[in-house]
């Protein structure tokens, strides 16, 4: 953790410079739209390029590094909604930038460092453990909590991309994260076989679930704090402008509550589904 306060603590400071000619600036409009990432029912990229296209924004924010930026248009999903939407986009408006957002390096950092498989493996297991009853009334009902929360969500998913931007799903979403960062690790951390257990990592290094998992926990802070600060640059760098930031419907609640908390002055957060 020493390590993500001492990176946020820097990125913030450079920040905090610019406050004071941010506030006689044109303050920059930041439109967060969570989505969901493949095609479906919900929201298509026909859909997305429409709500997009009545921002008309100046610069787009991809849930992407600057590695996947340097490939967006030649290696094109026909599944992606984010995909597909803004090269329409790119397409009538040339002049708009397309930018990434990205905790850099994100799915090789995982990894490296084992998060993953742990994540998965981590869960798996615990899932096991409560089906043959052998989870600790404690943590049965911690895991039993996480459950409902997931299936409430799942409810979600069969409405609309309008509802999934809704405060209802946004609480609901803080809820179910809290637990699965928060809580569920506290099983793994009681339960002596998920100290036992382990995955090897690149390197060749054993990990075991335990600590894998605690790792991937920790850097859903951390890589959401990365993401706030770096729409906040873009927020300074691009003072004035319409900014559309594409993410996942998971990550707006947080994100939005990192811009209000890391608020410079620069910029104002527009909800478009209102």
């Amino acid at each position: 953790m020493n390590f993500i306060m001492k990176y946020l603590f820097s990125s913030l400071s450079v920040l905090f410079l610019n406050f004071a000619q941010a506030q006689t600036s044109i303050k920059t409009e930041l439109y967060i739209i969570g989505t969901v990432h493949d095609s479906s029912a919900i929201l298509s990229p026909d859909m997305l390029f429409e709500i997009i296209d009545k921002i008309r924004p100046d610069i787009l924010l991809q849930e992407n590094d600057s590695e996947q930026m340097k490939d967006y248009a030649k290696e094109i999903r026909l599944t992606s909604n984010e995909q597909n939407a803004t090269l329409r986009y790119l397409k009538k408006y040339p002049e708009t930038r397309n930018l990434p957002f990205e905790f850099e390096g994100r799915n090789q950092y995982r990894i490296d460092r084992g998060m993953v498989p742990a994540d998965y493996l981590t869960v798996k297991l615990i899932d096991s453990l409560y089906l043959v009853g052998k989870l600790s009334d404690t943590n049965k009902a911690i895991y039993e909590k996480y459950k409902e929360a997931n299936n409430a969500l799942l409810n979600f998913s069969k409405t609309d991309i309008k509802t999934l931007n809704s405060v209802a799903f946004e609480t609901l979403n803080r809820y179910r994260q809290t637990l699965q960062h928060h809580e569920v690790p506290k099983i793994a951390n009681s339960e002596v076989i998920f100290e036992e257990k382990y995955v090897v990592k690149p390197n060749g290094q054993k990990i075991s679930y335990r600590d894998g998992y605690q790792l991937w926990c920790n850097f859903w802070d951390l890589r959401n704090n990365t993401m706030a600060i770096n729409i906040i640059k873009h927020a300074n760098q691009y003072s004035g402008k319409k900014i559309v930031v594409l993410t996942g419907v998971q990550h707006k609640y947080y994100l939005k509550e990192l811009l209000d908390k890391y608020q410079d002055g620069s910029y104002r957060v527009i909800e478009y589904f209102q």
